[in-house]
């Protein structure tokens, strides 16, 4: 008897990983956020075409708030190395998201860096260096951290806590 309360627990998480769910989280979200809308990489302005190309072969959905003035989601920054014009996109594909960084704004090199399960209330932007060497000496962390040269990226649920990533020493790291 004492697995009773198991069954149906484990009936909910079989069935919430199903596409259902991630479609129920839009849903939901979208409730709260009307403007929030899952766009083909080709309704995204001022994307690549080469971009483009790849992020629909990736099958890419774009989540984006049409009336939020902040890029989100689909940001340009120096990613890799100061000076890089580099481009990051939060891919939602089927149940899974992930953050997709291209060196250069070029698909040749492209990064998967982060891989997370489907939701709908998370987004990415840039982070400049001088946010991060603030975020560094307020968490008395300086000495921990590298000197921050270059943008990093920050990513997490809306209103809620996030983490920031951050390219050195040729690998990605959270950093916050």
């Amino acid at each position: 008897m004492k697995y009773t309360a198991f069954i149906p627990t484990f009936a909910l998480a079989a069935f919430c990983s199903l596409p259902v769910c991630a479609q129920h989280n839009l849903e939901q979200a979208q409730q709260a956020w009307p403007d929030l809308k899952l766009l083909s990489p080709q309704q995204v302005r001022g994307l690549d075409g080469s971009l483009q190309q790849d992020l629909q072969t990736r099958q890419c959905r774009i989540p984006v708030f049409t009336k939020w003035d902040g890029r989100h989601n689909v940001i340009r920054g120096s990613f890799l190395r100061s000076g890089s014009q580099d481009v990051a996109v939060l891919c939602l594909a089927n149940d899974d998201m992930a953050i997709i960084v291209y060196p250069g704004g070029s698909p040749a090199n492209a990064q998967l860096i982060r891989k997370f399960p489907a939701d709908a209330y998370r987004m990415i932007h840039t982070v400049s260096p001088f946010v991060l060497n603030k975020r560094a000496i307020r968490d008395n962390a300086t000495e921990r951290l590298p000197k921050f040269e270059h943008d990093a990226i920050e990513d997490g649920p809306v209103g809620q806590r996030s983490e920031t990533t951050y390219f050195h020493d040729g690998s990605w790291k959270t950093v916050f």
